[in-house]
């Protein structure tokens, strides 16, 4: 979620790869996560055991500050140890070098534009289980403690699509979740939700509209990426879009297109700049939130 990198990045700041190389686990992180997952649900076991047991609540924050010191160990020796300082040395539009000594607090503060946190960016949510026009919170949907949870605004799509269209306009990128399975041609690296016609292959049917598929858990957000660009009718009606995916290769291979049927029925969650918003949205963000348990299908 959004929420997520917006956490760690006003807490800990970010760094050019320069300084904080890709590793193969960076890269490709299933068997890291699937390690990780492995190793919290161990030690949440043991803590639990220890309760039951008799054991106080300062032996219990004892043995749960030994068992971060070992997810540290394990995430740094996948991932590195993220640098305290750097240099960074670069070009800028004029082809002027400069060299940078900085932290990656500073790092950030200084590349990421001021209108990009809290107070100008809103996380928006397409859930057709829910009423529009409302702000919904998700309980401890957060990586931080310190940090904010998953707070959503939730719009129609046609809201949601012109949004992303106007903050493209303005040669921005937009952060987007989707259900990005579902539709997906590899060969083509492209979406659409007519990609195959299992109804006629099988002679049945299987189609369940949004509502539907999220309520059963068959669809759901599943996966972060930018979307980049959009093409348009006569009408400046989308027609289709274009990812940009950091888990592919670079140039043309690292991009995906989706129809905009696929865009309603698949995308979930996009952050916009509240100048993109309506005044009907604007106002729904000064209601109250409704609070959802961290169990909640939107999780």
């Amino acid at each position: 979620a959004w929420n997520f990198f917006l956490n760690l990045a006003e807490k800990y700041g970010v760094a050019p790869e320069s300084a904080m190389p890709e590793t193969i686990h960076s890269n490709k992180t299933a068997n890291m996560r699937t390690l990780l997952n492995q190793k919290l649900r161990r030690e949440g076991w043991n803590i639990r055991e220890m309760a039951a047991a008799g054991s106080s609540p300062k032996q219990m924050r004892e043995y749960k500050l030994d068992v971060l010191k070992d997810v540290y160990r394990l995430l740094a020796l996948c991932l590195g140890e993220p640098p305290t300082e750097f240099t960074w040395t670069y070009k800028d539009r004029d082809g002027k070098t400069h060299t940078l000594k900085t932290t990656p607090q500073e790092f950030y503060k200084s590349i990421v534009p001021a209108d990009y946190g809290l107070e100008s960016m809103v996380m928006i949510m397409n859930d057709p289980t829910r009423e529009y026009y409302r702000v919904y919170e998700i309980e401890n949907y957060r990586n931080c403690y310190e940090g904010v949870n998953w707070i959503y605004l939730n719009l129609p799509n046609e809201e949601m699509k012109a949004g992303a269209l106007a903050t493209i306009k303005d040669g921005e990128a937009v952060y987007a979740s989707c259900d990005w399975r579902k539709g997906m041609v590899k060969p083509a690296n492209s979406m659409t939700c007519d990609s195959y016609d299992y109804d006629s292959l099988f002679g049945m049917e299987f189609g369940m509209d949004k509502k539907a598929r999220i309520l059963t858990r068959f669809s759901a957000s599943a996966h972060a990426m930018l979307i980049i660009a959009c093409d348009t009718d006569e009408n400046d009606k989308p027609t289709k879009w274009k990812f940009f995916n950091s888990w592919f290769d670079t140039g043309e291979k690292s991009t995906l297109t989706f129809t905009d049927e696929w865009f309603d029925g698949y995308i979930f969650r996009l952050a916009l700049n509240r100048k993109y918003l309506s005044e009907k949205a604007l106002k729904a963000l000064e209601t109250k939130h409704i609070m959802l348990p961290f169990w909640d299908y939107m999780n």
